[in-house]
């Protein structure tokens, strides 16, 4: 059961932004376009306005026509202000998006809706399913060619035949995508498990931003033209920084949409040494990889659809190995004795 619901889970979460986009168009949507992108025109009232609250754009306005979203976090909740990027003005609110479809899947996904112990769960299916995987490969190795060249059938003979062939062929079929969605996914539970391990968040209290933002934007984009500004996250308190996070337009896609980042002071705007995953050591870029690489979202529709359909084929796998076990549990039938006819002999 829990392979199945985090299967399904997963292949919702490949279109996330999507079905965003989809329920919050008109939220999103500007009716008169925008000329330019101003945050310092909003970014002061949102946070007077929001105390206590982690401040965060999620993705910048891609076209004239779509608004600025700030997505504000304290724990679990979630909170989204669309703004107008040119004005500043405040355009419509979701005050619990934390409702939100999308995000209940990804809590799904994340914990089963239960906190801490459900992350532990998360990870022990993640263990679970690597586990299935391997010895799976064992299994059924001499099967491997036959599947791969479409010479294995399934059997309609018996419900046990039918369900222990389907398992077979699913299985080979879908070992390389579950050997990277384990590794990828299992890198991600341990980072979620160990972060819920530490505690609750910290007391956030976003200083007053006395540097113009869009000056550091500006400056960032003159010093470093290769680099594309996706996400923007601001200090928590006093000790933070204007984090610039995005990628390099060099990068290959599965480095990921923010994984690089600049990091401007509040209060003088001057930039730090950059961080581009890059000129990272090669273990950092591995371990980087496999967040995009999990979410298959870094390589547009084709890759997300491969995703949704390889990410079915857990879920298939869990029925189907249930079927075999509940097919060996049932008493056999015992084979009916075939009546002999006597035959007479005639001499």
């Amino acid at each position: 059961m829990f392979i199945l619901v985090i299967s399904l889970s997963g292949v919702i979460l490949v279109f996330d932004d999507d079905i965003d986009d989809a329920l919050f168009a008109s939220h999103a949507r500007l009716e008169v376009p925008a000329h330019a992108l101003h945050i310092d025109k909003s970014i002061g009232w949102v946070r007077a306005e929001n105390p206590g609250w982690d401040i965060r754009v999620p993705a910048l306005p891609v076209s004239p026509d779509e608004a600025l979203l700030y997505e504000l976090r304290q724990g679990q909740l979630r909170r989204w202000l669309f703004v107008h990027p040119e004005t500043g003005e405040k355009l419509s609110t979701v005050g619990q998006a934390h409702n939100r479809f999308s995000y209940v899947v990804l809590n799904i996904h994340y914990n089963l809706l239960s906190g801490t112990p459900g992350k532990i769960v998360v990870l022990l299916v993640g263990v679970s399913l690597l586990l299935l995987t391997i010895t799976g490969f064992i299994l059924y190795r001499r099967s491997i060619i036959k599947v791969l060249t479409f010479r294995q059938k399934v059997s309609f003979n018996s419900r046990r035949s039918m369900f222990s062939s389907l398992h077979r062929v699913v299985g080979v079929w879908a070992l390389a995508f579950n050997l990277l969605m384990c590794v990828t996914g299992l890198s991600l539970a341990i980072t979620v498990v160990n972060t819920a391990l530490k505690g609750g968040p910290k007391e956030v209290a976003v200083p007053q931003i006395t540097t113009p933002v869009d000056a550091a934007m500006a400056e960032a984009r003159a010093a470093y033209p290769d680099f594309e500004i996706t996400y923007l996250r601001f200090p928590l308190n006093e000790e933070g920084k204007i984090q610039l996070l995005g990628r390099l337009t060099s990068d290959p896609s599965y480095y990921g949409k923010f994984y690089s980042k600049l990091q401007a002071d509040y209060t003088t705007g001057e930039l730090g040494a950059p961080y581009f995953v890059r000129d990272q050591p090669l273990l950092d870029r591995f371990l980087t990889s496999l967040h995009p690489v999990h979410f298959g979202d870094f390589a547009g529709l084709f890759v997300q659809l491969l995703y949704a359909f390889f990410g079915l084929m857990p879920g298939i796998l869990s029925i189907s190995g249930f079927a075999i076990w509940y097919c060996r549990q049932q008493p056999q039938q015992e084979a009916k004795p075939v009546k002999k006819k006597a035959v007479k002999v005639v001499r």
